[in-house]
């Protein structure tokens, strides 16, 4: 059975297309208890279609400001799935128990993006893989 840790969201920058991802701060919390003392961590998050995309979580190691981004793995990401600036990027874990009854953490990322289509005048958000390039 899965619980779910945490899910952070934002939309995308142009940096954030052209370079890494600038993850939302409050994502540290949530990261620091699987990061055994090191200032990143390699995971494998599923999209929607359940391929594993491996990305590196990074913080700062000294200062004042964490700054957590995701770095190696990213531009491919982005290119794979054609995103955009303005597309609002989530980003979950989920604590499961594994066969073995060991907890660890499944990621988990979807990408939304306002469909060409309105209801009551809102655009209607699709998965950014669905909509219109």
């Amino acid at each position: 059975m899965a619980m779910q840790h945490f899910k952070v969201s934002k939309n995308l920058t142009y940096s954030d297309i052209i370079s890494k991802l600038e993850l939302p701060t409050v994502i540290v919390n949530h990261m620091n208890r699987f990061m055994k003392g090191k200032h990143f961590l390699d995971l494998k998050a599923a999209d929607i279609w359940g391929q594993e995309w491996p990305l590196r979580y990074y913080t700062r190691p000294k200062g004042n400001r964490e700054g957590p981004v995701f770095t190696t793995g990213w531009r491919q990401y982005v290119e794979a799935k054609r995103l955009q600036v303005g597309d609002e990027f989530i980003f979950y874990g989920n604590q499961v128990r594994a066969d073995d009854e060991e907890v660890k953490m499944v990621y988990m990322i979807e990408v939304k993006r306002p469909g060409p289509v309105t209801f009551q005048n809102e655009p209607v958000t699709l998965d950014a893989e669905y909509s219109p390039a």
